[in-house]
């Protein structure tokens, strides 16, 4: 691979070794932008669906297909894109990606039945799935390695700083000008941003093995890939199943009515962030001290068991809210740390390794939803099926660690 441009921190340089010198942070900055729209985007549904349904004339019930629309697209094409997007310079996919996103909310702003915004909304999630393993690709070959996890980490936290900021801000918004505004402004903001990925990125040119559509399918041939790509999606079914149901158990348990419940929706935000933070920071001291992000995904896995243990458990109003921010600081965390393994682990499919990250999360979710979903909320079985999920995450993580150390 070659690399492209002046070390000015517009582009990577790479040695003969084929290892960035240089982080491009400028380049980096236009991708962090992206991934805090397409997080404000994400949830942005969920709030709205009431107000939705009524403008079109459906129960809410029948309006929550426009989730399942995004999810289910995501899940689906991102590891069957995966294997093409390795074949390609970062900037196709991700231009091609933005493209399809951007049109897709600007379709759901147009939208005048359930059907066309549920189709607007399938649009989106192929854009997204399209457009965010290239980008967590090119985070992860683009910085300089001892800048890799600070360089992921920062894309973690902006997506998770516009899942926080998107649905307070899409909401009035929406209060002000009716909802179709807001997918509107997300497609408007991004455009611009669009635009300058085309013109501005450049990085190595990635070089995969085969362009079959299945080829994304060859990482779970190997365990160094497969556990810890496991280790996800118990972990998300536990952090976020889990989580469905926090807002249920604070009403019922501590009378919480809905502006309290908001704001633990901005303290779940900040949990978030800050364990992205922290652990960007941790991985790049810890892989020159020779530990693995495999290793730190364990301990996150096991941080957030204890947390979501005593938050569950606990009939204190603010020990359950400190548990929740460490419960969230542990998820924010182990994203990140599997988003910077998997990211480095193979170079030559980083995109189709990381696309499976992205299914498993989603699948992971609605894992966690429906085996949680039996049981009485923060009750003893709910309590020990989420820390189930949670411990097989970590032993996913540590057998992983234990064959690579090996």
């Amino acid at each position: 691979m070659t690399g492209s441009g002046p070390a000015t921190g517009l582009a990577p340089r790479l040695p003969a070794g084929g290892e960035a010198v240089v982080t491009p942070w400028a380049r980096c900055a236009l991708l962090y932008l992206f991934l805090f729209l397409m997080g404000a985007e994400t949830f942005l549904v969920s709030p709205l669906l009431p107000t939705i349904a009524t403008d079109l004339r459906v129960s809410t019930g029948a309006a929550a297909q426009v989730v399942t629309a995004y999810v289910l697209t995501y899940a689906v094409a991102a590891p069957l894109l995966g294997g093409f997007s390795d074949r390609f310079p970062r900037r196709f996919f991700i231009t091609v990606g933005g493209v399809l996103f951007v049109g897709g909310n600007l379709l759901c702003a147009t939208a005048d039945s359930l059907t066309a915004l549920t189709a607007a909304r399938a649009l989106t999630g192929l854009g997204g799935a399209t457009a965010a393993p290239a980008i967590w690709a090119y985070l992860s070959e683009s910085a300089a390695p001892h800048q890799r996890g600070r360089a992921v980490a920062t894309g973690v936290s902006g997506y998770a700083l516009g899942q926080v900021l998107g649905v307070p801000l899409g909401g009035l918004l929406s209060d002000a000008a009716g909802w179709p505004w807001t997918f509107a402004a997300v497609g408007a903001g991004l455009a611009p941003v669009v635009l300058l990925i085309g013109w501005r990125l450049k990085g190595p040119r990635p070089t995969a093995a085969s362009t079959s559509p299945l080829a994304g399918f060859a990482v779970w041939r190997q365990r160094r890939l497969a556990l810890p790509l496991l280790s996800t999606g118990f972990l998300q079914a536990g952090r976020l199943g889990a989580y469905t149901f926090v807002g249920a158990l604070f009403a019922e348990r501590y009378g919480y009515d809905t502006a309290r419940l908001g704001l633990i929706g901005l303290l779940v935000g900040a949990g978030s962030l800050t364990g992205s933070v922290l652990l960007g920071q941790l991985s790049d001291r810890a892989r020159r001290r020779g530990i693995g992000e495999n290793v730190l995904s364990a301990g996150c896995a096991l941080l957030f068991v204890g947390a979501s243990v005593v938050a569950l458990l606990s009939t204190a109003a603010a020990v359950s809210l400190a548990a929740v921010f460490v419960w969230m600081v542990a998820g924010g965390a182990f994203y990140t740390s599997q988003q910077t393994y998997l990211g480095g682990a193979d170079p030559a499919r980083r995109a189709s390794v990381i696309s499976w990250n992205g299914t498993l999360d989603h699948l992971g979710v609605a894992l966690g939803t429906a085996l949680l979903s039996p049981w009485a909320v923060a009750g003893p079985g709910f309590v020990a099926v989420t820390a189930v999920l949670g411990l097989t995450a970590a032993a996913l993580s540590a057998t992983a660690a234990r064959r690579a150390a090996g």
